[in-house]
């Protein structure tokens, strides 16, 4: 029996890492029953947001055929207005723009009055120039709070796909006052997985209004990378698979650690009981915050509550960092399978909003993580 397990073992070993992590994936696939994985792409880490912008924007300049934006988030700004100018000026050259913004999200930067496109204006006709050079917009559930979009996503002639936990605001630049830093995590995509990217787009458009998007659409890219992954797309606790089962799966996965990073902390009974089980059974659990977020101070508080009693368990350990605030949603399981999205472990993101996250089995992905993960978290741990 020794003799076939040490077997088994050496037989996996001399399996392809890609295979590897293509049938890790294929596991959670059939566990969940969330998408099969989708193999052969670039993926690159983006957590400087200069480096961020100036990426999407080379890709808007050099888009031929269309340029499709999806932000919870697009403040009116000096960062959204290079954006819009720039897509104004592709739309002029005939490329199709489309963006979606959440209204929730941006009703914060919008006045009162007006009624353009039966939708409150962006202040001083922020909008009107991207709009009369031809681009197209829609907003997500006009006038109601729930459900939100809250997923991030630029999409560039189906061949590269941007997406994160980024939104579009210069807070993201200068940090913001009487907090600090604003630290965040994107991707930038290349490769067959872009394509699925493009129907999830155009299904999030054409629930947006009564004008479809039609559009004809590339072939899948091809192959150009060697990371598989598996694009998650979730609506709330009541559509199969949930982040729930999603997220208690992944860290039922988990063997050796667990290494993650939430903006906001207020996930339901059964993420927090999957992490204590994580913990109890021998697991390495390490979570990273801010020591502030873009809330009230009361509700900074709030925030870190669970974070801090879990971090009364063996084996789990919270680390806040001063100086700013921590906005990215990356989970980490055992140093090759991590998730980045627009996922919040709290109850608005599981329960209510759109999100979309993008779940990859890489080792160098992971390794990259752990080192930004590691820079942070020389602070004092609890």
């Amino acid at each position: 029996m020794v003799r076939a397990v040490l077997l088994a073992v050496v037989l996996f070993n001399l399996i392809p890492l890609s295979a590897q992590s293509s049938a890790n994936l294929a596991r959670f696939s059939e566990m969940t029953g969330c998408p099969i994985p989708v193999e052969g792409n670039k993926v690159q880490i983006l957590n400087d947001p200069h480096v961020f912008y100036d990426e999407m924007l080379k890709g808007i300049r050099e888009a031929q055929s269309f340029v499709f934006m999806e932000y919870f988030i697009f403040r009116d700004d000096s960062i959204s207005t290079v954006i819009l100018d720039a897509l104004a000026e592709k739309a002029r050259e005939g490329v199709r723009t489309c963006l979606i913004l959440d209204h929730f999200g941006c009703a914060q930067h919008m006045e009162e009055k007006g009624h353009r496109l039966r939708m409150k204006p962006f202040r001083n006709g922020f909008i009107n120039p991207y709009l009369d050079s031809g681009g197209d917009i829609v907003f997500y559930n006009q006038g109601i709070a729930f459900p939100r979009n809250h997923r991030k996503l630029t999409l560039i002639d189906g061949k590269v796909a941007f997406t994160g936990g980024m939104n579009v605001t210069d807070l993201y630049l200068n940090g913001i006052e009487g907090v600090g830093k604003f630290w965040d995590m994107h991707l930038k995509i290349e490769g067959p997985a872009v394509q699925h990217f493009n129907a999830g787009f155009v299904r999030m458009w054409n629930e947006c209004g009564s004008n479809p998007l039609a559009i004809s659409f590339p072939g899948a890219p091809a192959p150009c990378g060697e990371v598989p992954l598996i694009i998650l797309e979730t609506q709330g606790a009541n559509i199969h698979p949930n982040p729930e089962e999603l997220f208690s799966s992944l860290f039922a996965m988990a063997q050796d650690t667990v290494r993650f990073i939430s903006g906001y902390f207020r996930p339901p009974k059964a993420i927090l009981n999957s992490l204590r089980d994580a913990a109890r059974r021998g697991v390495v659990v390490e979570m990273l915050m801010g020591a502030s977020s873009d809330m009230p101070p009361i509700l900074d508080k709030v925030l870190m509550q669970k974070a801090i009693r879990l971090a009364q368990e063996e084996n789990f350990t919270l680390y806040l960092q001063p100086g700013g605030f921590h906005h990215e949603k990356v989970v980490s399981i055992d140093g090759h399978l991590i998730i980045i999205g627009s996922h919040n472990l709290d109850q608005f993101s599981f329960q209510a909003n759109h999100e979309i996250g993008v779940l990859m089995d890489s080792p160098a992905i992971a390794r990259e993580f752990d080192a930004y993960f590691d820079t942070h978290a020389q602070s004092v741990a609890l």
